[in-house]
């Protein structure tokens, strides 16, 4: 039997009320997950983090009052314990950034299939990070044009080697396995190996995932 202690406790935050009721429906089937409340804004939004202390927010971008950005920052900064999945339909490089610089722990589109979504609250509760696989290949190349490859002491929080940080600053810059493996002089099978190494260490399961994350925690 699944302990109340066991369950993923999700706030549902979007101006709709049909959205509302369409994700509830559909999460609510994974037995491990309960959804405790729903906000309308991002005002209630914060309020009814303090009330009731979920561990997922899904949450809307366009909202009335306060959009779902603001509410992420100061949720982010009132309770850093509670992990935030921005679930919109605006899919711009420039969203899903503010989104992450905000605090978000991920990002998924509304057209997302269920399966998917459940993914990635349980990814996304357990501290991994989650982007949604539809927006994952423009976000790299914005990512890629928008950092400089410096290497930063923050790496140092995740044990990366000297060669794992100049592997992770070329997947920022978008580039491939033989990319990396030409400009490194290493063999593919090489960097794929230390491809792997990265993403245990920083916790996530993909190339995107791994590159969102350096640059969130500047590492490149």
């Amino acid at each position: 039997m699944t302990k109340d202690t066991d369950l993923i406790r999700v706030l549902l935050v979007d101006d709709h009320s049909v959205t509302r009721r369409g994700i509830k429906a559909f999460i609510e089937k994974d037995p491990m997950i309960n959804v405790v409340n729903e906000a309308t804004d991002g005002h209630e939004a914060i309020t009814l983090c303090e009330s009731f202390s979920p561990s997922v927010v899904l949450m809307d971008i366009e909202m009335p009052l306060m959009d779902g950005i603001e509410a992420t920052k100061a949720i982010r900064l009132k309770q850093p314990s509670i992990k935030i999945i921005m679930l919109s339909s605006h899919n711009s490089e420039r969203i899903i950034t503010d989104s992450l610089a905000a605090g978000a722990n991920g990002y998924c589109s509304k057209d997302i299939n269920d399966d998917r979504l459940i993914t990635a609250i349980h990814a996304v509760a357990k501290g991994d990070f989650w982007i949604d696989s539809s927006i994952a290949d423009s976000l790299l190349r914005h990512l890629g044009t928008e950092n400089k490859t410096t290497v930063s002491a923050n790496a140092n929080r995740f044990n990366l080697s000297e060669r794992e940080i100049q592997v992770l600053t070329l997947i920022v810059e978008g580039k491939t396995n033989q990319a990396i493996a030409l400009e490194l002089h290493l063999s593919v099978d090489t960097i794929k190996n230390h491809l792997k190494t990265i993403m245990d260490k920083l916790s996530v399961t993909d190339r995107t995932q791994a590159a969102v994350k350096a640059v969130r925690e500047e590492l490149v």
